[in-house]
């Protein structure tokens, strides 16, 4: 449903906000607190909605470069929490 779109949303902004912070396995990417700050979940539509930023030196965070590795912060977060987020649907699908 609509509402269970959405909370799994703001349920994997948290997830990718605390990866930042270092809570997770990923190396910590807080510097100003900028990128951390700019995380967002937007609903789409009924069925989608995304986490994202509009940093535009996250993609060089998240896919590292010739001097930095990655920290997948999104990706990471994602893998972690398949199983979270299919028990916020099935718990929303039960109310």
């Amino acid at each position: 449903t609509s509402e269970a779109v959405m909370l799994a949303a703001l349920y994997m902004e948290g997830e990718v906000k605390a990866s930042i912070a270092g809570q997770r396995a990923e190396p910590t990417s807080v510097d100003t607190g900028r990128f951390m700050g700019s995380i967002v979940a937007i609903k789409k539509d009924v069925t989608s909605a995304v986490v994202e930023t509009s940093i535009e030196y996250a993609p060089f965070l998240e896919f590292g470069t010739s001097r930095m590795r990655p920290r997948r912060h999104f990706q990471n977060s994602v893998d972690r929490n398949r199983d979270k987020i299919v028990e916020i649907f099935k718990g929303n699908l039960q109310k």
